[in-house]
């Protein structure tokens, strides 16, 4: 019990003499600002790393691969993945569930399965990013602005002092000195909230970048196999779709999607189950 009350009463000369008197003597206009500022600086900068320390290594994204290749391959089908992503709150179904959900549009626009790798990558790579970066912004500007700040406290405080100086010759040089002493707690707690704000950016900002090259290849590889279990037949599906008639097809047409099926790597099995389903598909829209 004396221990707690010594502590309180420790943290209470803490708080009436040392922090509040440096806000009061600084001006609470400026130093007030500043301390919500460092506050939010350093409550961002310790999320950001506690979100970095919980990226998976690289062991526990490939088992988490093949957990959904097998998800894939089981059902052939891309919902039952979303839902396996929306269950999850980590970097990777962050970053997959924005990939799946541009892939859809790519299928809506029949994309060539080029295109779609090298669109799927990107939005990978800004996905992760944007996952990763997210409020270091707010970081950046913060430094700047707690700079910008301090600074112009201390010129508000200087003109303050030499006014008084400038009053009919009557301003006492000690009176000024002190003010300007009490004008300069401004920039000192400026830089006190700028300095580790641009730290921590700058190496949040880097660790970031350092994820980011490390889960490219897995995030590759989980691209790669989604079009190849998925993307490639549902290519297929919509190029048939588009030149089938009546199930009559001509020579050129014949002709054009044993092309295409040589480029997807479709087997006989699977184009023999595509145009089954694709003529189910048209027999149930003339129904």
């Amino acid at each position: 019990m004396v221990a707690l009350i010594e502590q309180k009463s420790w943290w209470s000369w803490l708080w009436d003499n040392w922090l509040v008197d440096i806000i009061i003597k600084g001006g609470p206009y400026i130093m007030v600002p500043l301390f919500i500022f460092s506050v939010i600086s350093m409550g961002i900068i310790i999320e950001r790393i506690y979100r970095y320390v919980r990226v998976p290594g690289d062991k526990k994204i490939a088992s988490e691969l093949e957990k959904i290749e097998g998800i894939l391959k089981e059902n052939k089908k891309i919902e039952p993945l979303v839902k396996y992503f929306e269950e999850r709150r980590s970097i990777l179904s962050f970053v997959f569930l924005s990939v799946l959900k541009r892939y859809e549009f790519l299928l809506q626009e029949n994309r060539s399965i080029n295109d779609m790798r090298q669109e799927l990558i990107d939005t990978a790579v800004d996905s992760t990013s944007e996952y990763l970066e997210e409020f270091l912004p707010i970081v950046s500007t913060i430094a700047n602005v707690a700079t910008l700040l301090g600074l112009f406290g201390t010129i508000v405080g200087m003109i303050m002092s030499f006014d008084e100086l400038a009053k009919g010759g009557r301003g006492d040089p000690a009176v000024v000195a002190h003010g300007i002493s009490v004008a300069l707690l401004t920039t000192a707690a400026g830089l006190t909230v700028a300095i580790p704000s641009v730290l921590g950016y700058s190496f949040l900002k880097r660790r970031a970048e350092k994820i980011t090259s490390r889960l490219a290849p897995f995030e590759n590889h989980f691209i790669n196999t989604l079009l190849r279990e998925h993307g490639r037949i549902e290519t297929y599906k919509s190029i048939l779709k588009s030149v089938y008639r009546n199930g009559n097809l001509s020579e050129e047409e014949l002709e054009y999607l044993r092309r295409k099926r040589i480029e997807l790597d479709i087997s006989d099995e699977e184009a023999k189950a595509i145009e089954e389903e694709v003529r189910g598909y048209f027999k149930e829209k003339k129904e």
